[in-house]
């Protein structure tokens, strides 16, 4: 009897020890960083905690909005509370801005009213991240009148864009260093000049002209599915990380690539290319995931000859099995070979 006691003893401390709220005794700081990785409508619920709680939230140095799921009007109206309650905190107490804003919408009908609104407040917080995520049934330009000095990171996806819209942004952004477009449509030529930038994304992204990237400090780029735009990138020699996927068109690749000084990692997937020459790269991926009807649409070479002397590391994968590679890697530590051929 007396040990049953003592088993209850132990698990009713082991109960009330599992109750003990560990998260509201954590500093200010450290919540409001954990806030920050939040839904802003899933932070304003936690208002209802503790009185400690209740107006934390209005220190959360990030703001994210997304219209899935919600009333058009709703959500409109609760952006523009939520962001009233921060225009009245920042009055009362110094230093409660934001440094990332987000805002996804699917439902954006090309109104740009409440965009301009919301923007305006954002970049008046000395904002470092913008995600700005909208699908609009006409080219926007709310964008086109800010100069955001202090932004490092710019996330733009499902826009329409045009060159003054864009050139406007990039020229308002000096300490600009990631650039990110996600599905977006380019209806011009589209010069990306940048000094600071150091990382470049260009995902499902329509050109109907040519890209021009003029970023001397630029070290990452990755392009993926966008379009059949030229793209010339000649002047990034401290280029060290290469991706390039369908569909993206560069005349003379061979040759931007054995210019890049220091590229060090080059991915291709389902590239047209014949010759690759670097002496500087470690790292070679080539993927050919096309299946063979395809493949001759697309006019695929069949062979390419490989010349980097300090490859370390080599990734091959090819769906049809009828691609050669003739390989001169002397220093190669690691091969990866991955065949399917009629998916066996």
């Amino acid at each position: 009897m007396a040990r049953n006691k003592g088993n209850k003893h132990d698990e009713t401390k082991r109960v009330q020890h599992s109750n003990v709220d560990r998260i509201s005794k954590l500093p200010d700081s450290v919540i409001l960083h954990i806030l920050a990785l939040l839904p802003t409508v899933e932070v304003i619920r936690t208002s209802l905690i503790s009185k400690r709680w209740r107006h934390l939230w209005n220190s959360v140095p990030a703001l994210e909005f997304c219209d899935v799921g919600v009333e058009e009007q709703k959500f409109y109206n609760f952006v523009n509370k939520c962001l009233e309650h921060r225009m009245i905190g920042k009055r009362q107490v110094n230093g409660l801005g934001i440094n990332r804003f987000k805002l996804e919408m699917h439902g954006y009908g090309g109104s740009s009213v409440h965009v301009d609104r919301w923007l305006s407040f954002a970049v008046q917080q000395h904002l470092e991240e913008l995600d700005l995520h909208i699908q609009p049934k006409k080219i926007v330009s709310p964008l086109s009148f800010y100069c955001i000095p202090s932004l490092t990171v710019l996330k733009l996806g499902r826009l329409r864009l045009d060159d003054e819209v864009f050139h406007n942004l990039i020229m308002g952004c000096p300490s600009l260093e990631k650039l990110f477009l996600h599905n977006c449509i380019v209806f011009c030529d589209l010069k990306v000049s940048n000094f600071n930038l150091k990382s470049l994304e260009l995902i499902s992204t329509g050109c109907f002209g040519s890209i021009l990237v003029e970023a001397v400090n630029l070290q990452s780029i990755v392009l993926d599915s966008c379009g059949f735009c030229q793209l010339n990138i000649v002047s990034c020699k401290k280029a060290r990380n290469l991706t390039l996927s369908t569909f993206v068109k560069i005349p003379n690749v061979e040759d931007v690539i054995s210019e890049l000084p220091i590229l060090a990692s080059l991915t291709l997937v389902d590239f047209d290319i014949e010759f690759i020459e670097n002496q500087y790269l470690k790292d070679l991926v080539l993927k050919r995931t096309i299946i063979e009807d395809d493949a001759e649409e697309w006019n695929f070479l069949m062979e390419i000859t490989v010349d980097t002397p300090n490859l370390v590391s080599f990734h091959f994968e090819d769906v049809n099995c009828t691609f050669k590679v003739f390989l001169n890697a002397p220093n190669l530590e690691e091969a990866i070979i991955k065949l399917d051929y009629d998916g066996v």
